[in-house]
């Protein structure tokens, strides 16, 4: 009797398998990379911001407009986000720079640096860098979601280890929420009037937030 009959099924369906977990380990893998890539892409806009918001300091340090208002904190803050490795100890580092800009809000002149001409140039990157990297956050927030839903997933979840899955933390800052009260509490309009280059008070607290927006800011 042939056993013929008897291979081709288990070879067509071992055959089958076999394509299938390689094809799901493939789209693990991919989903990984993604991943990374979109974090990449925070860190980017992260250090954009970083960057911009010292030489924020550094320039009203100079200017002599820092004298009673502390940025021992802020600084150290600054340092502890650029040495922060991964979503989660970012998380934990912008969180608190954000609450260290707060309390530095609470005893500055805000209307008066939003209208020095020394600060122009940094409140314009950290403008930017805030309005790109709510974006980059969410991104990398759904990459993230998706690839660890994968790796637990069944069939992916037979490949996994070998895939050398391991999930990855989402990127979910404390931001600077309070900031909006801080808008509306300088007079905007004479700030417009000061310089052209600012559209408002509010766009200086771009420092501790990525997804904060006023309607004054798009005016």
């Amino acid at each position: 009797m042939s056993i013929m009959p008897i291979l081709v099924p288990f070879v067509v369906l071992a055959t089958g398998f076999t394509t299938i977990m390689i094809l799901l380990y493939r789209n693990l893998q991919r989903l990984d990379e993604e991943a990374g890539d979109a974090w990449r892409r925070v860190q980017e806009q992260r250090t954009a911001r970083l960057d911009a918001s010292l030489r924020l300091l550094d320039a009203l340090d100079a200017a002599g407009e820092l004298a009673d208002a502390p940025t021992a904190d802020i600084r150290q803050a600054l340092a502890a986000c650029r040495g922060a490795d991964g979503p989660e100890a970012a998380t934990e580092a912008d969180s608190a720079l954000a609450r260290a800009w707060r309390s530095f809000s609470a005893v500055a002149d805000m209307r008066r640096i939003a209208a020095l001409d020394c600060a122009h140039e940094a409140i314009g990157q950290l403008h930017e860098a805030d309005r790109l990297l709510p974006t980059c956050e969410r991104l990398y927030n759904n990459a993230a979601t998706m690839y660890n839903n994968a790796g637990v997933t069944f069939p992916a979840l037979l490949v996994a280890r070998r895939a050398h899955y391991a999930p990855r933390p989402p990127y979910r800052p404390q931001h600077l929420r309070s900031a909006s009260e801080v808008a509306s509490a300088a007079d905007t309009e004479t700030l417009a009037d000061k310089s052209p280059r600012i559209m408002n008070a509010y766009m200086l607290w771009a420092v501790g937030m990525s997804d904060t927006i006023t309607e004054e800011a798009g005016r």
